[in-house]
């Protein structure tokens, strides 16, 4: 079901991510404002993929794993688009690449649209699904800027500006974004994961399955590093490293859970 849109938007993706990692290489920028162009024509075309597919279900493309990894690069690559526009921060290439692997991976799984139980056929189960995935694809780059951050602080006492560490933007700037990335990223992620608990409740009761108690564990990790950042009880680095630490958690829950545990959540 529009499936010629997403491999269109997936092949403007990989030509991104090429020049991207060609830029990365030779240490130059040169390549940005393709990369830029390769993008938000991909982008266009993955927008009208998934609005096609939720005008023919009437649920949000968001409840497979085909759809979960496929709305999950695009809220990554959208995020990444408003930060080059405010911050005009040249890590666009960084976004991309990550947008593509989702959209890959994606790719592989069954493209058909999942049949939900009637009782999951809901406004709130959509808002619950569209506002968690898009809080956990926020503290998704969150991680990326603290990898950035890290490699970048290295090569600044090293005065090795090698690989990235020689285009990346300066340590405030990615300590600036990343903080505003858990700043929004962990409310829309705490509202979407309320949403959806209050629904469940009211569908099963106090029958927790292994889903939600992975989420909750993330969500105190979150937690945690949402209030020293605002706080501003903690050193960067510190805060960096916990910040990888949680997103291994995100990506566990979004794959590992979901794939070897007989969850609720199990997208078909």
């Amino acid at each position: 079901m529009g499936t010629i849109f997403f491999e269109l938007a997936l092949t403007f993706y990989f030509a991104a991510s090429i020049l991207s990692i060609a830029g990365i290489i030779r240490k130059k920028d040169d390549l940005e404002r393709t990369v830029f162009s390769l993008s938000l024509l991909g982008f266009a075309l993955h927008t009208f993929y998934l609005f096609i597919r939720y005008i023919k279900s009437g649920q949000a493309p968001v409840f497979s794993m085909h759809e979960a990894n496929s709305y999950f690069a695009w809220s990554i690559l959208l995020i990444s688009l408003i930060i080059r526009t405010c911050y005009n921060a040249r890590i666009l290439s960084f976004g991309v690449i990550l947008s593509f692997i989702f959209m890959f991976v994606g790719a592989f799984f069954p493209r058909n649209i999942p049949s939900l139980k009637p009782e999951l056929k809901s406004l709130w189960i959509d808002i619950h699904a569209l506002m968690a995935v898009f809080g956990i694809a926020l503290l998704s780059l969150a991680f990326v800027f603290s990898i950035l951050y890290l490699i970048q602080e290295k090569a600044i006492k090293t005065k090795k500006f090698i690989g990235v560490g020689s285009i990346i933007p300066s340590l405030e700037i990615l300590d600036k974004i990343n903080y505003r990335l858990i700043f929004w990223g962990f409310p829309i992620y705490t509202i979407g994961l309320i949403v959806g608990f209050i629904k469940y409740l009211n569908l099963l009761g106090f029958n927790f399955d292994p889903k939600e108690i992975w989420s909750f564990l993330t969500w105190t990790v979150y937690l945690s590093i949402f209030y020293l950042r605002v706080k501003q009880d903690w050193r960067k680095k510190k805060a960096a490293y916990l910040t990888i630490f949680a997103f291994l958690l995100v990506i566990f829950g979004f794959f590992g859970i979901n794939l070897l545990t007989e969850s609720f959540h199990k997208p078909l």
